[in-house]
């Protein structure tokens, strides 16, 4: 029986692009940044290009849709979306139940407006100093002050504190203005999945400070001292309060998820995504798969860092490497092949093998196709139970 793993492949490429010699183009890749004219990119450099990046976008395989699922952190209602998923969409679901999805901010934050509240003299300045402590208070609801909130929060990224002069026709001079960030949640890099509190504040003018978002407690130290003008200042401080519970809603934006309300507990996110394919290790029917992402990061802190895993020749079981289902290889192999000799400029054999790669390609996508056409299209009259009809719209939260 012929195995269709990484050997095969690469030997495959060598024939189709006459690249026999393993000087001119080596099996493996150099280290990063060290690729030069006398040590050039590895074929399997080129077969992870196309495998990774090219083949997802290629063709459009079922075979690569699947329940993307991740955990809430309470009180962050930010999520950076891993590398290797290409494309996320609707259904969403948090704890199975099935909530809205948006890709529009202006949609979605009409729904949810984070109006601030704004408390002016949060401290009082004084001439020749420059580090003051104060609270931020969280009584009430930015949106409606005459309702009370209870176990409220601050929300990350959402504070600004800022000096407002007093008109008095004096200049005021260098006035500095403190903001925080927002801390998304990566999730890719599962050490550093926590609730970042205090949160740091940054002065545009060089001050530091921190904020803590459960209690309010604030503790600024600006670049420069107070002088007799700039201490008649009014200072302020602008800043979103939610109520944690239960996400009901998700937006999708520039590779981020919001969630709102911001989560009070750790929740099940499961939502439809389209992803990187992987790569298998064993041919066994139980094939052990090399994760899509291996996080370096060794610290909560440290930095979003890690590493794509693709074709490598490093499997210890004895085989080097297989596609993630058995029937691509050959399509991995032309479309490989095409990448090197587009490189080398050799456009004729690219229009050979551009033949060979499209039948290869349909191929492929055979069985999508053949399950696409058993359905019919969706459209928003084709469901005998529309959402929100004949079920219950009663959804508990706490």
């Amino acid at each position: 029986m012929s195995t269709w793993d990484l050997a095969r492949i690469r030997y495959t490429v060598r024939k189709l692009t006459g690249k026999f010699d393993t000087n001119q183009l080596p099996d493996n890749s150099p280290a990063a940044g060290a690729v030069t004219v006398t040590n050039p990119p590895g074929i399997d450099d080129y077969i992870n290009d196309f495998y990774l990046y090219d083949l997802p976008e290629s063709f459009r395989t079922l075979k690569l849709r699947q329940f993307y699922t991740f955990t809430t952190v309470p009180n962050c209602g930010t999520y950076t979306l891993p590398q290797w998923i290409n494309q996320v969409y609707d259904p969403i679901y948090v704890d199975n139940y099935r909530f809205a999805w948006y890709q529009y901010p202006e949609q979605f934050y009409q729904v949810w407006p984070e109006f601030n509240q704004i408390k002016r003299y949060v401290f009082s300045p004084v001439d020749g100093q420059r580090t003051y402590t104060f609270t931020l208070p969280q009584a009430t609801n930015s949106s409606n002050p005459s309702v009370s909130l209870t176990n409220s929060a601050i929300q990350q990224g959402s504070v600004v504190i800022g000096l407002t002069p007093n008109i008095d026709g004096q200049v005021a001079g260098g006035l500095e203005t403190f903001r925080d960030r927002d801390q998304p949640i990566p999730l890719d890099v599962p050490v550093n999945q926590y609730f970042v509190n205090p949160g740091t504040l940054t002065g545009n003018q060089g001050g530091t400070g921190t904020i803590d978002y459960l209690t309010g407690v604030v503790n600024l130290t600006y670049a420069n001292p107070f002088t007799s003008v700039t201490a008649q200042a009014i200072p302020s401080a602008h800043y979103h309060v939610y109520q944690a519970s239960r996400s009901s809603d998700i937006l999708y934006w520039q590779n981020q998820l919001f969630l709102r309300p911001i989560p009070n507990d750790t929740y099940l996110v499961k939502v439809m995504a389209y992803v990187m394919p992987t790569v298998v290790l064993s041919a066994a029917t139980n094939a052990t798969e090399l994760p899509s992402f291996t996080s370096t990061s060794l610290a909560p802190g440290s930095s979003n860092t890690g590493t794509i895993n693709g074709f490598d020749g490093s499997n210890p079981q004895g085989l080097s490497d297989l596609p993630n289902f058995s029937e691509w290889w050959q399509l991995i192999a032309y479309g490989t092949a095409r990448k090197i000799m587009i490189e080398e400029g050799d456009w004729d054999e690219v229009s050979k093998l551009d033949i060979i790669f499209e039948q290869q390609k349909l191929l492929a996508q055979r069985k999508t196709l053949k399950q696409l056409g058993s359905q019919r299209i969706p459209t928003r009259y084709s469901d005998n139970v529309p959402y929100g009809q004949g079920g219950s719209n009663i959804f508990p939260y706490y």
